[in-house]
C-alpha cells in the first residue's frame, strides 16, 4: 500500500512539473508581439514608421529616411478595407494583407539609397490618392508633405503634385 501511495504522489508532482514547463514555454514565446500589433517583433526590426490610411490618403509618422531596416505599420483609420504596399531599390513588391477598418498590419524591409513608392493596392485606391513616394539617403524625405507628416493628396485629381 505504501508503494501505491508513493506512485500516486509522483504522478501529481510530474503533472505539476509538466504544467509549469508548459507555462514557462508559453510565456517565453509570447514575448514577441504578433504581426500587425504595431510593435516590432523580437530581434530588433529597425525603425518603426506608422502609415495612417484613410479615404483616400496616406500619412507617414516620419519624413526623413536613411538607409536601414524599417518596420512599416499600416493603421487603417478609414471606414473601408485598405492595405499597404512598397517597392523600390532592393525591395520587390512587398505588401500587407487587406486590413479591416480599425485594424493594423506590418512588414519590415531594408531600404537602400533611392526612391520608394508606398500605396494602397486595394481596388483603385492608389488612383484616388493613396500613393506617396519617399526618398532614402542623406537628405531623404517623403513627398508630398503637409503638417509635419508625409501625406498623399486626396481626391482624383492628384492635388497638383
Amino acid at each position: 500500500m505504501t508503494a501505491v501511495r508513493r506512485s500516486s504522489s509522483v504522478i501529481p508532482a510530474t503533472l505539476l512539473a509538466l504544467a509549469l514547463l508548459a507555462t514557462a514555454t508559453a510565456c517565453s514565446s509570447g514575448k514577441a508581439p504578433a504581426a500587425g500589433s504595431g510593435s516590432p517583433t523580437a530581434g530588433g526590426q529597425g525603425t518603426t514608421v506608422t502609415v495612417t490610411e484613410k479615404e483616400y490618403s496616406l500619412g507617414l509618422s516620419q519624413t526623413q529616411f536613411t538607409p536601414g531596416s524599417y518596420t512599416f505599420v499600416a493603421d487603417n483609420a478609414g471606414t473601408v478595407a485598405h492595405a499597404l504596399a512598397i517597392s523600390g531599390p532592393g525591395v520587390s513588391l512587398t505588401q500587407t494583407p487587406t486590413i479591416s477598418p480599425g485594424g493594423k498590419a506590418q512588414f519590415t524591409v531594408t531600404l537602400q539609397q533611392g526612391g520608394y513608392e508606398l500605396w494602397c493596392p486595394v481596388d483603385s485606391h492608389k488612383a484616388l490618392g493613396m500613393d506617396t513616394h519617399i526618398q532614402v539617403g542623406a537628405a531623404g524625405s517623403a513627398s508630398p508633405t503637409a503638417g509635419g507628416a508625409a501625406t498623399t493628396s486626396s481626391g482624383t485629381t492628384g492635388g497638383g503634385y
